[in-house]
């Protein structure tokens, strides 16, 4: 089951534009450089990163804690 309330995954699909994250995740499924969230706390960066990222660096705050949606969305 895909986890669609975490509220960075919500704020990354809203800040993409979409209104669903459902509708995020289905056009971001396959592609080969999905939209990633910094997970810090106090920061809400947002990237274009490889879908399996876990780790990113966070070029708005410094700390390797960029996560692409699809991971966040337990997809992969």
């Amino acid at each position: 089951m895909f986890n669609l309330t975490h509220p960075k995954l919500v704020t990354l699909a809203t800040s993409e534009g979409y209104a669903e994250v459902a509708d995020f995740l289905e056009d971001h499924a396959l592609d080969d450089i999905v939209p990633a969230i910094c997970m810090a706390p106090d920061c809400d960066h947002t990237a274009d990163h490889e879908p399996d990222q876990r780790a990113g660096f966070c070029e708005a705050c410094g700390r390797p804690s960029m996560k692409s949606g699809l991971v966040i969305a337990g997809m992969i």
